[in-house]
């Protein structure tokens, strides 16, 4: 979804389109009353260089001089890539209460429209994972 964003300090007003990512979001209270959030996370921006294999595909016209290229790999990005364990890549759930965080993988079908009794099913299902002590959850 793209929305248009102005700046009070456009000297123009030029409007610029910025994409804002929609997240599905979820609330629920488990069998013992903790009360839990559930969103999806769904990552745009992933690292596709996991694989020590050369992706370069033979070129129509192949060069027929000297190979100038050196070094393993000489690609390099503008912009910060996270590397995603086995499974993460096309997204998941996270279930965070007061006390505990879990990720559940794949993201399930509609999940968004499940009854409060099949996301407590699905938290159950999810793995915990260690919270980060002194940092802010998201």
């Amino acid at each position: 979804m793209w929305h248009l964003s102005c700046t009070p300090t456009d000297a123009d007003r030029v409007c610029h389109p910025r994409e804002v990512i929609d997240m599905a979001y979820r609330t629920f209270v488990d069998k013992d009353g903790s009360y839990w959030q559930v969103w999806d996370s769904q990552p745009t921006r992933v690292e596709r260089r996991v694989s020590s294999a050369d992706r370069r595909r033979q070129s129509f016209y192949p060069w027929r001089g000297t190979e100038r290229r050196t070094g393993a790999d000489r690609r390099t990005t503008t912009q910060r890539r996270i590397t995603l364990s086995e499974g993460y890549g096309a997204g998941w759930l996270t279930f965070e209460s007061l006390s505990e965080k879990r990720r559940l993988i794949p993201i399930p079908s509609h999940w968004e429209d499940l009854s409060q009794s099949d996301l407590r099913s699905l938290c159950e299902k999810a793995r915990k994972i260690a919270r980060t002590e002194g940092t802010a959850s998201f």
